[in-house]
């Protein structure tokens, strides 16, 4: 089984269990393609309308790491324009964090300061993972 499909039947697995209030799911993804992290957010965006969580602050964290990041850099907007609307719009709803990997950007040369403003940088991804779920109660899947 692939890691997004994978990801995709814990996420639906999660939200279909009768979450408590104001539960929160994290996701560690390396992702290579745009049109991976599209396939998630979509189903976010669906999960969203059918009513699985609400929307509240960072309800699925997405912390990334691998080359689906540059899809998020400014100069790369033109290419990405429909995939980073979406992320943009899921994230001021409240109901997407996306938080990009330092570690995985300064071995691949890739800029911090050119991701979109909603991307947040956490140091490490796999450690703000376990931050996540063993200090904030995330749900990982």
């Amino acid at each position: 089984m692939s890691p997004l499909l994978g990801l995709f039947i814990s996420l639906a697995v999660a939200a279909g269990d009768d979450p408590l209030p104001h539960q929160r799911f994290v996701a560690d993804v390396e992702l290579q393609t745009a049109e991976d992290l599209g396939v998630l957010l979509q189903r976010a965006q669906q999960m969203l309308v059918a009513g699985d969580f609400g929307q509240e602050d960072g309800a699925v964290v997405l912390v990334l790491h691998g080359p689906v990041l540059r899809s998020l850099l400014r100069n790369n907007y033109p290419d990405n324009q429909v995939l980073v609307n979406q992320a943009a719009s899921l994230t001021a709803m409240g109901v997407l964090e996306v938080k990009a990997c330092r570690t995985w950007m300064a071995s691949n040369a890739v800029d911090p300061g050119q991701l979109q403003p909603f991307v947040d940088v956490v140091a490490y991804g796999p450690g703000e993972v376990v931050r996540l779920v063993e200090k904030e109660g995330y749900i990982n899947f």
